[in-house]
């Protein structure tokens, strides 16, 4: 599966004429994982509904590998929507083993899938447990083994983390870092954005129905850096608050964040100013959080909006 592309291209869907998404493209390339983010109402979820045909657009085009995504069998496609789908009254093997048929899975691979998965996720004692008598967390782990037991080729997760704990969010990960490494397609929607930070190689964030920022992780915070620095230190340095091209924005047990007001002078020009005077423990760039983006660029579009 190395040629791995999902393309959307200038796709635009209404209800009650009312636009939802707003001629939105973006591509996902297999092998990345791809944070679709934004604010409630921004479109997120028809878009996700759209690629999964459960939702055709007005106009524009889903495409998987140069196919129309309406002409792709939904097997290859798995999803996990916010708002849970689950039976109740049902048994987890039984829930398990019904989606796995679903999707073109025998009785007993699903089974047998199931068990693998429920094992990881410390759930192999409840396969007899009925769905209603399992907390949220529990059942939020239903729903994402339902969404991946027949490994599609593309996987659409919105809120995984939802209702999981510390660890078991670490072993979702991991089963999704593992999901990457086979070169398909993931695509990740949260308001989580420490998760997203620490999971997605690609953002698109979308508000109002359109696309306001799409770009690697990397890319995005060397574009909204700041002119802000890091510096620690065993002891006090005042020869900070002596420099003139230093300005103080933080400072506390000896740990000082600080921008250079004289725009002509270097950081290795500084550091010699300081090499001999002070014994330097950690420094670094401070970069803007994924969260510290993502505020800002929706406020600031709400604003121009008003």
């Amino acid at each position: 599966m190395d040629n791995n592309l999902l393309e959307i291209r200038e796709v635009t869907k209404s209800f009650n004429n009312s636009i939802v998404v707003d001629k939105l493209s973006f591509m996902v390339n297999g092998g990345e994982t791809f944070g679709l983010l934004g604010p409630n109402g921004a479109g997120k979820t028809t878009m996700m509904r759209m690629i999964m045909n459960i939702l055709r657009p007005d106009s524009g085009e889903i495409l998987y590998n140069d196919e129309q995504r309406h002409k792709i069998k939904g097997l290859h496609f798995g999803y996990l929507p916010e708002e849970r789908g689950l039976y109740p009254r049902a048994t987890v093997m039984q829930m398990l083993i019904y989606f796995g048929t679903l999707n073109n899975l025998t009785r007993h691979k699903a089974q047998v899938e199931a068990i693998r998965y429920l094992d990881r996720l410390g759930m192999v004692d409840f396969t007899n447990a009925k769905i209603n008598q399992l907390s949220k967390g529990m059942q939020q782990k239903i729903q994402l083994v339902a969404a991946f037991l027949h490994d599609p080729a593309v996987l659409i997760l919105d809120e995984p983390f939802a209702g999981l704990d510390p660890i078991n969010q670490v072993v979702l990960r991991e089963i999704l870092d593992e999901y990457k490494k086979s070169k398909k397609i993931l695509i990740v929607s949260t308001h989580q954005m420490e998760q997203a930070e620490k999971l997605c190689d690609h953002i698109c964030l979308i508000n109002q129905a359109q696309v306001i920022l799409d770009g690697t992780i990397s890319s995005v915070k060397k574009k909204y850096r700041e002119n802000a620095y890091f510096i620690e230190s065993d002891q006090p340095m005042p020869i900070l608050h002596e420099l003139k091209e230093v300005d103080i924005i933080e400072e506390k047990n000896n740990a000082y964040k600080f921008s250079i007001a004289n725009k002509n002078l270097s950081i290795g020009e500084l550091l010699s100013k300081l090499k001999g005077k002070i014994k330097i423990k950690k420094f670094e760039i401070v970069e803007p959080s994924l969260h510290d983006i993502f505020i800002r660029l929706i406020q600031e579009q709400t604003a121009a909006s008003n």
